[in-house]
C-alpha cells in the first residue's frame, strides 16, 4: 500500500529535523505535494538531470536526496532558465523531490562517525556540536481528561529522549503532574466545556508538564490546542537553560596507538571498497602529508569541510579526512602539521544516503515502499 510523501518526510525529520539545518540551507520538500502517494523512491546524493531520468525510468514518485535543487528563489519557471529545468522536469513527471542536507549531516547517519571508526577511532566525538534547545510545556486540564491529553502530547514528541546522558534516548512519556483547583468565569460569547456562562466555575484540574525538544514544539502546541477539552486552554511554554542532547558535524577521536601516516593510508585504501561498496571507484581518493608522521588523533568531516579547519586545529588532530578542501585550505592544514585525506565530495557523503535508505527500508510502516539507490549518481572526477 502506497504512503504519502508527507509520511516519509515526517519519518526522515524524526532523525534529521529541519530545525537543525544551517540558516543558508534549503531542506525539506522542494518540489511536489505532501499528499502525493508513493510506492517507489529513488535515493541519491544529487538531483541531476540524469537522476531525474533514472527516477522516470524506474517509476519512482519521489527522489530523496542530500543536496537541495535550489538555494535562492527562482524568478520564473521557464525552459530557458537553467535553474528551473530540473524542477520543471520533476513537475512534468509528477516526481516529488525531498532534500535532507545540513540537518542530515548532523544526524546519526553522518558518515563522519563511521569513517572515524573505519580508521580505528573507537569512541569518536562530534567535531563541532550544538545542544538541542529544550522547552518546558505545562497546561491545566480537568482530571477526567488528563490521561487522554497526556497520551496525545506524548505522541506529538513531548517527554521523550530529551536528556543529554548516555541513556537519554531510552526514556519516553516523561511527565510530571499534580492536582489542584482551577477557576474561571465564562462571559457572553463563550461555549465552555465545563460550567455555565456568567458563573464562576471551579474545576478539579491536573497541572500536566514535561520537556519538549525545539523540533517538536510547534507540533506539541498544535496538539494541545486541538485535543485539550477547553476551547481556550491555558498553557505555558518556557525556554530552558539546561542543554539538551548534542548534535553537530564531523567526528574526532584518538587511535589506540600512533600509526605512521603511510601505514594508515595503506590500510584505509584496503578497507574503503568494503565500506563504500565495490561499485564505487576510489582511484581519485588522495593524501598529502609526511608519510612518516605519527597519527594519533583523527578528525573527519564529510563534504566540503574547510570551514571546520579551525575546529580540527583546536582539537589537536594530526589527520583530517574530508570530502574536499580548497588548495589554500590544504596548505593551511599542512602548515599546522595536519595531514589531509581527500575522498572527494561524493564518496565522503554517499554512505550517509545508503544508511538513510537502510533505515527507511526497515521501517514497518514503509514496508510496501521500494527503495532504489541511484546508479546514475556518481563522483564527478575520473582518472585517465
Amino acid at each position: 500500500m502506497a504512503v504519502s510523501v508527507g509520511h516519509i518526510a515526517r519519518i526522515i525529520e524524526e532523525k534529521a529535523p529541519k530545525s537543525w539545518a544551517a540558516e543558508w540551507d534549503n531542506v525539506g520538500l522542494l518540489v511536489g505535494d505532501y499528499a502525493q502517494k508513493v510506492d517507489k523512491v529513488l535515493v541519491a546524493l544529487d538531483g541531476t538531470r540524469d537522476v531525474v531520468e533514472e527516477a522516470e525510468g524506474v517509476g519512482a514518485q519521489l527522489i530523496v536526496a542530500h543536496h537541495p535543487l535550489m538555494f535562492t528563489p527562482l524568478k520564473n519557471l521557464r525552459d530557458d532558465n537553467r535553474q528551473a529545468r530540473i524542477p520543471l522536469a520533476l513537475l512534468r513527471s509528477h516526481i516529488a523531490y525531498y532534500a535532507a542536507h545540513t540537518n542530515l549531516d548532523q544526524s546519526e547517519f553522518s558518515p563522519s562517525l563511521s569513517l572515524a571508526k573505519l580508521v580505528g577511532v573507537s569512541r569518536p566525538e562530534l567535531l563541532d556540536s550544538t545542544a538541542e534547545q529544550l522547552y518546558k510545556i505545562a497546561t491545566f486540564v480537568p482530571v477526567a481528561d488528563a490521561e487522554v491529553l497526556r497520551k496525545k502530547l506524548a505522541q506529538a514528541g513531548v517527554g521523550k529522549g530529551f536528556a543529554s546522558g548516555d541513556h537519554g534516548e531510552c526514556y519516553e512519556e516523561c511527565f510530571f503532574q499534580v492536582q489542584g483547583q482551577g477557576m474561571f468565569r465564562a462571559t457572553v460569547g463563550a461555549d465552555p466545556a465545563v460550567g455555565r456562562v456568567g458563573e464562576l466555575t471551579q474545576v478539579d484540574e491536573i497541572r500536566l508538564e514535561s520537556i519538549v525538544e525545539e523540533r517538536y514544539l510547534s507540533r506539541a502546541v498544535r496538539t494541545l490546542q486541538k485535543d485539550h477539552p477547553y476551547e481556550e486552554p491555558a498553557f505555558d511554554v518556557i525556554k530552558q537553560e539546561t542543554p539538551g542532547r548534542l548534535h553537530g558535524y564531523g567526528a574526532v577521536g584518538e587511535l589506540a596507538e600512533a600509526v605512521p601516516l603511510g601505514v594508515l593510508w595503506t590500510e584505509f585504501l584496503e578497507k574503503l571498497p568494503g565500506y563504500l561498496g565495490r561499485e564505487y571507484d576510489i582511484s581519485a581518493v588522495r593524501v598529502t602529508g609526511d608519510f612518516g608522521q605519527p597519527i594519533r588523533k583523527v578528525a573527519v568531516a564529510n563534504g566540503s569541510a574547510g570551514s571546520f579547519l579551525p575546529a580540527v586545529l583546536g582539537r589537536g588532530a594530526d589527520l583530517f579526512i574530508t570530502g574536499d578542501l580548497s588548495y589554500h585550505q590544504v596548505l593551511d592544514a599542512l602548515e599546522e602539521g595536519i595531514a589531509v585525506i581527500e575522498m572527494g565530495h561524493f564518496l565522503s557523503e554517499i554512505p550517509m544516503m545508503q544508511s538513510l535508505r537502510d533505515f527507511l527500508t526497515q521501517r514497518k510502516e514503509l514496508a510496501q515502499v521500494e527503495w532504489v539507490m541511484s546508479r546514475k549518481n556518481k563522483g564527478l572526477w575520473e582518472r585517465i
